[in-house]
């Protein structure tokens, strides 16, 4: 064999390493930089996790800006010096608050009343405007039973009575005196039930308020978290159930509890708390002057959940 007739093969066999060497080459990077991918997501995953509770959460600016058509919202996240505002739209406009008025008039039974003491229905109590009229002249009901109508469907019979009890004049100066207390300097009251549009507060007085009734008061928000609950007499007969006036109970999941106002001159009003389990912190959303309060909070709430990362 000599050597012109090797040459052809070898020639053959160097483009074959060659072709072989390109490819591996082109692999190789096209793997290398899929793997630099994974590894900077999960680099950043990292990084937000390690970073500092005051810090989070971060904000994707990849996702627009949410538009909403109520006079006024919030939403905010965290406990303690790690609260957090995630959105917020006329947050100290002050604005009637309907029936939200409730959970201040909740707080004031709460730190006032012993929840057994038995509260004879009047007729000032029936004729109040709003009520939902399933409490009768003469009927006795605990301040207890009371409070979960007054609170799961808004019941101002229910309310009236309870602040009857000591006089609507005093309750409501309570009422104030509460606000007061709290530095919730957008807000006031000049009765107990919410039907009046001088009860006014702002988003940012209500976030307030519902973190110190989470902190305080656990058994609002044992009333708030209940679809339905059976409520008696004083002398333990069965009177009617009360259903929760709050559609997106069961709907939207995580839900602490949440209250519900509506007149025309407030319009839809909304207060959602819910758990983030993503952190085991109180989300507290806030909606008011809504023409669509249960639509609006659902966007706002999904909205959150995809504009954070924690």
């Amino acid at each position: 064999m000599n050597l012109k007739s090797l040459i052809k093969p070898a020639i053959c066999f160097v483009i074959l390493l060659i072709i072989f060497f390109i490819t591996w080459l082109i692999i190789s990077k096209f793997r290398g930089n899929k793997q630099n991918i994974l590894t900077e997501e999960e680099q950043l995953a990292v990084k937000i996790s390690d970073m500092p509770p005051n810090l989070k959460p971060i904000r994707d600016w990849f996702v627009q800006d949410f538009d909403i058509s109520a006079k006024s919202a919030i939403c905010t996240e965290g406990e303690g010096v790690n609260y957090k505002v995630l959105f917020q739209e006329n947050r100290n406009e002050r604005l009637s608050i309907a029936s939200l008025t409730k959970l201040m008039t909740a707080l004031v039974v709460l730190e006032n009343y012993d929840l057994n003491q038995v509260i004879t229905i009047s007729n000032d109590a029936v004729n109040q405007p709003g009520g939902q009229g399933f409490l009768k002249v003469g009927e006795m009901f605990t301040v207890k039973s009371l409070l979960y109508s007054a609170l799961m469907e808004s019941n101002n019979d229910a309310v009236y009575s309870l602040a009857e009890t000591i006089g609507v004049g005093k309750f409501v100066d309570l009422m104030n005196s509460e606000a007061f207390k709290l530095g919730l300097e957008q807000t006031n009251f000049v009765e107990p039930t919410g039907m009046s549009p001088d009860n006014y507060s702002s988003v940012q007085d209500l976030v307030k308020l519902t973190r110190y009734l989470l902190e305080s008061q656990p058994l609002i928000w044992e009333i708030l978290s209940q679809k339905s609950f059976r409520v008696s007499t004083s002398d333990k007969n069965f009177h009617h159930e009360v259903l929760n006036t709050n559609e997106l109970l069961e709907k939207i999941p995580n839900i602490i509890g949440g209250k519900t106002g509506q007149t025309d001159e407030a319009k839809g009003c909304l207060l959602l708390v819910l758990n983030n389990p993503k952190t085991q912190n109180n989300m507290i959303c806030i909606i008011l002057g809504s023409n669509d309060r249960f639509g609006e909070m659902e966007k706002l709430i999904n909205w959150v959940n995809q504009a954070y990362r924690w």
